[in-house]
C-alpha cells in the first residue's frame, strides 16, 4: 500500500530525474556568473534587509500579542472559556493551514504592495502556530503551583500571575524566539508576492539573470539568516 503510494506520487509529481541531469550545465553556468557579487547597490539591499527583518520582528511581536490569551483560552487546563475552546482550536488551526505567502498575498490585495501586507502575513499565520504551542506548555504544567495559589483564594488572574506565567515562561520564550527565527526566513520570499524586502530584490535579479546583483543579495540573505539563527539559538540555549 504504501509503495503504491509512492510511486503514484512520483508520477504524478512528474519527477523526472533525467531532465535534473541535463539541466545541471545549466546550473553550473549560472554558478560559475554569480561570482564576482555586484555590490553598487548595497546601500538599497540593506535598507531591503532590514525592511525583510522589520517584517518578521512587527509580524512576531503582534502574533505573540494576539497568541498568549488565545493560549489560555484553548489549554485545557486553565480555560476559563471551555466551551470556546474547541472552536477556537478550529480556528486556530485554520490559520496555521494557511502560509504566510499565501496570508500575504491575500493581504496585498486589501492594503497594496508593500511590507504591510508581509507583517499582516506573518502575524495572521504565526498566530495560530504559536498558539497552538503556547498551549501546549500551560498544558504541561505541573498542577501543584496552581492549585496552592487558588487555595489561598486567588483570582484567575493572580492565579495567572504567580503560578501559571512563572513556570511557562521560559517555553514560552523560546517558541517565540523560534518562531521568530522562522520568520526571518520566511519573510524573504514575501517580496516574491509584492511584499517588500530583499525578496523582491532577489526576484528581480532572477528575471534580468543579472548573477553579480543576485550573488549580493543572496549573501546579504545569509548573513541575516545565519546571524538571527545564532542569536535565536544562543538565547534559547541560555533559557534552557
Amino acid at each position: 500500500m504504501g509503495f503504491a503510494v509512492i510511486a503514484a506520487s512520483v508520477q504524478k509529481a512528474k519527477v523526472a530525474p533525467q531532465e535534473l541531469w541535463s539541466g545541471l550545465p545549466r546550473l553550473g553556468d549560472w554558478l560559475v556568473r554569480l561570482w564576482p557579487p555586484d555590490f553598487s547597490e548595497w546601500p538599497a539591499f540593506a535598507s531591503a534587509t532590514w525592511e525583510t527583518l522589520a517584517i518578521a520582528i512587527i509580524g512576531t511581536v503582534i502574533a505573540i500579542v494576539l497568541a498568549l490569551p488565545l493560549a489560555v483560552v484553548v489549554a485545557r487546563n486553565i480555560t476559563p472559556l471551555p466551551l470556546l475552546a474547541t472552536p477556537l482550536r478550529a480556528a486556530l488551526n485554520g490559520l496555521r493551514a494557511i502560509d504566510t505567502a499565501i496570508f500575504a498575498l491575500i493581504f496585498v490585495s486589501v492594503v497594496g504592495l508593500g511590507p504591510f501586507a508581509g507583517v499582516l502575513g506573518v502575524a495572521f499565520h504565526t498566530t495560530g502556530s504559536m498558539a497552538k504551542l503556547y498551549a501546549e506548555v500551560l498544558e504541561t504544567l505541573p498542577p501543584e503551583p496552581i492549585e496552592a495559589v487558588e487555595a489561598i483564594g486567588a483570582g484567575r488572574l493572580r492565579t495567572f500571575a504567580f503560578a501559571v506565567l512563572p513556570e511557562a515562561l521560559p517555553g514560552l520564550i523560546g517558541i517565540s524566539l523560534y518562531l521568530w527565527e522562522f520568520n526571518v526566513r520566511s519573510s524573504v520570499i514575501l517580496g516574491i508576492v509584492g511584499a517588500g524586502g530583499i525578496g523582491y530584490e532577489l526576484m528581480v535579479s532572477l528575471k534580468l539573470l543579472d548573477f553579480p546583483r543576485l550573488a549580493t543579495i543572496l549573501i546579504l540573505i545569509l548573513v541575516m539568516v545565519s546571524s538571527i539563527d545564532a542569536l535565536s539559538a544562543t538565547l534559547r540555549h541560555r533559557l534552557g
